[in-house]
């Protein structure tokens, strides 16, 4: 389950940008129609109607008690133009059913032709969504930015570690092409994707990002490139992500340590060195540690290490009531607190409010620098038990529940 943090720098569902979003889907669909010529269809079927409905109407009016009321005549037009045909009114006078028989013809082409648009406007529509250049529609949803060799791997994994996320809440953003994203969307139905270069802010603004609950930044694989051209477009690609969105909770993998101080530089939330860990669990085995087997058990979902909430009642009290609190609740063993969980926008937003809340410069001066050495999602593992349970943490135990 989220965090408090994270549900309370969530974005608004109903904001501003959602409503320009919105705007911008219905002027595109517009456009779109126009460019198929749907609205002057519709002018032209509503021309025809109104006219041919008063005409038969004047025609038929005092030989035909069929057609009494202006309204009668139009009602015959829907009926006609439209092919339904539910013979209540219809024309008995020769000009009235010359007139009909006209509208009948124009009716017939005017109809298909007016659905005909509409459907290659939706099927176009749904090619493009398929093919990744559409836009998505969701909101709240993970964005996973970038390829890897062993996606589909990936895509269940993730799956896995959050059994509250469904396909239809992950949307892809990379380059590597339909056909290689046809296996993912065949083999987890719902899963959205949107194609182009993870670098450019207006593929970001296509997949929604300013309305996704999170986002992942992969080492894109989708092409040959170095170790470092691939951190770099990683960087580029953060940055632009909390330029758009900066209040969405944003986690970035990397293969090397070169761009790690330039991620922390942009607020990226939560860095992945993949590599680096991968070399540290390499050296533990080959020194016949034993701990690879026990770091992999550590890390699989459900079964190992977690992160829980922080109860409401534990803050500012200390560690050891926390811990004991966890194990007469359902066993759970806390080894440990991550802090300043969450958005660390938000966090050293929250942080400056508390630090001014003081008139003693010297102590203003002392909480401000504090606050500008506040390090994100710092771990803090066996602490004593007097330790103060701080704000924005979660508990580090063994044996609950992954976070998601």
């Amino acid at each position: 389950m989220p965090s408090r943090s994270e549900n309370r720098r969530r974005p608004a569902r109903g904001g501003p940008e959602r409503r320009a979003s919105r705007r911008e889907r219905v002027s595109r669909l517009w456009a779109a129609l126009r460019a198929e010529r749907v609205p002057a269809l519709a002018v032209a079927f509503a021309v025809v109607l109104v006219a041919g409905g008063l005409l038969v109407q004047s025609l038929e009016k005092g030989g035909n008690p069929q057609f009494r009321r202006p309204s009668d005549g139009l009602w015959w037009a829907i009926v006609t133009l439209t092919t339904v045909g539910y013979g209540d009114t219809y024309p008995v006078s020769g000009p009235g059913r010359l007139v009909a028989g006209a509208m009948m013809v124009v009716g017939v082409g005017l109809v298909g032709t007016f659905t005909a648009k509409i459907a290659a406007v939706l099927v176009e529509r749904r090619i493009r969504e398929g093919r990744g250049l559409g836009e998505a529609q969701l909101s709240g949803h993970l964005v996973v930015v970038g390829w890897k060799a062993d996606m589909p791997d990936l895509v269940e994994g993730l799956l896995r570690a959050q059994p509250d996320l469904e396909p239809g809440r992950v949307l892809l953003v990379n380059a590597a092409g339909e056909a290689a994203n046809e296996e993912l969307l065949a083999r987890f139905p719902g899963l959205a994707y949107v194609h182009g270069d993870t670098v450019d802010p207006t593929v970001l603004r296509r997949a929604g990002v300013d309305r996704a609950r999170r986002v992942v930044v992969l080492a894109d694989e989708s092409a040959a490139r170095s170790d470092q051209e691939t951190d770099a477009r990683t960087v580029m690609t953060v940055m632009n992500v909390e330029s758009l969105a900066p209040e969405v909770y944003t986690c970035a993998e990397v293969l090397g340590r070169t761009f790690v101080e330039q991620l922390r530089v942009t607020r990226c939330d939560e860095i992945v060195l993949s590599r680096g860990h991968a070399r540290a669990m390499l050296l533990s085995a080959s020194a016949a540690t034993g701990l690879s087997p026990l770091v992999e058990r550590l890390l699989t979902p459900g079964a190992g290490l977690a992160t829980v909430p922080v109860p409401d009642a534990f803050v500012g009290r200390p560690f050891g009531e926390l811990a004991e609190h966890l194990r007469r609740e359902n066993g759970r063993l806390a080894i440990g607190l991550i802090e300043n969980t969450g958005h660390a926008i938000a966090i050293k937003r929250a942080a400056l409010r508390a630090a001014q809340m003081t008139e003693n410069v010297s102590q203003l001066l002392d909480n401000l620098r504090a606050v500008q050495e506040i390090v994100p999602n710092r771990p803090v593992l066996n602490p004593p038990p007097d330790y103060a349970v701080p704000r924005h943490a979660l508990a580090v135990v063994l044996g609950g529940e992954a976070r998601p």
